[in-house]
C-alpha cells in the first residue's frame, strides 16, 4: 500500500469545510483505503455545484486540546489555497462520528516557549538514589532550584529536539546541551557534602540523556489569530 498527497486537501469555500486527500493506492481490498473514498465521495457529492479547491497543508505547526491519539481531539493546523493562510479545525461531536474540518482566514502564531524539566521526578529520582539513605530536604530544593536556573538560561531554538511527546503535541524533548550539564555537575558542589558528591555525579549521569530524568520538555504555545 502506497501512501501519497498526505498534505493535500479538497475544500469547499462556499461552506467552509475542508476533506482530506490521504490519497491510498493498493491492488488489494484495504478498509482505510475503502474508508478514504467514501469520505471522498460523499464530500464530493455534498458539495456539487460548490466552489471548490485544492489545499495544502502549510508549515508543520499542530495545535491540539489532547494527545493526538485521542479521538476526540480537536486539532488546528494552517492550510493554504496558494494565496492566502487560512486555519483549519478538525473535530467531531462524538465517537461514533467522523471528524469534520473546517477553515477560516487566520494563522497560527508562536505566542511563547518555554524550558522545563519534571521537578517532582527529579526530585524523587535522586532522593531515590541514596534510599535507604535521605537527603535533607534543603538540598533537594537547592538542586531543583539550581537546575531551574541553568535551564531557565537556554534559548529553546538552539536545542536539538530528540521526539515529540506522544501524549502532548506541544512538548518536545531535548537533551540537556552539554555546557549545562557540566554547569550542573560544578554547581553540585556547592550543594552536596564530598561523601555524597560520587552518589550525585552518578544520578545525574544515568539521566542526562532525553530519555532521563533531566530530559528538557519544550513547549510551544500556538495561538490562532485573525
Amino acid at each position: 500500500m502506497e501512501l501519497s498527497n498526505k498534505r493535500r486537501l479538497i475544500a469547499c469555500r462556499d461552506c467552509s469545510v475542508l476533506q482530506p486527500l490521504t490519497c491510498v493506492r493498493s491492488t488489494q481490498a484495504d478498509d482505510a483505503a475503502d474508508v478514504w473514498r467514501q469520505a471522498y465521495r460523499d464530500f464530493l457529492a455534498d458539495h456539487r455545484g460548490h466552489d471548490l479547491a485544492c489545499f495544502a497543508r502549510h508549515g508543520d505547526a499542530l495545535a491540539s486540546d489532547h494527545a493526538l491519539w485521542d479521538p476526540m481531539a480537536t486539532i488546528r493546523f494552517e492550510v493554504t489555497d496558494g494565496e492566502r493562510i487560512y486555519v483549519a479545525t478538525g473535530s467531531r461531536p462524538s465517537l461514533e462520528e467522523p471528524r469534520v474540518y473546517r477553515f477560516g482566514s487566520g494563522t497560527l502564531d508562536a505566542v511563547g516557549t518555554t524550558i522545563l524539566v519534571d521537578d517532582k521526578d527529579l526530585r524523587r529520582g535522586l532522593d531515590w538514589e541514596f534510599y535507604p539513605h535521605a537527603l535533607r530536604l534543603g538540598k533537594l530544593d537547592r538542586f531543583v532550584l539550581v537546575v531551574r536556573e541553568i535551564v531557565g538560561r537556554l534559548n529553546p531554538e538552539e536545542l536539538p529536539i530528540a521526539f515529540d511527546d506522544v501524549d502532548d503535541p506541544m512538548v518536545s524533548i531535548a537533551r540537556m546541551p552539554d555546557r549545562s550539564y557540566q554547569e550542573l555537575l560544578a554547581r553540585c558542589a556547592e550543594i552536596f557534602d564530598p561523601t555524597e558528591l560520587d552518589t550525585v555525579s552518578k544520578f545525574l549521569r544515568d539521566n542526562r540523556d532525553e530519555d532521563g530524568l533531566l530530559a528538557l520538555r519544550v513547549r510551544r504555545e500556538l495561538r490562532a489569530s485573525d
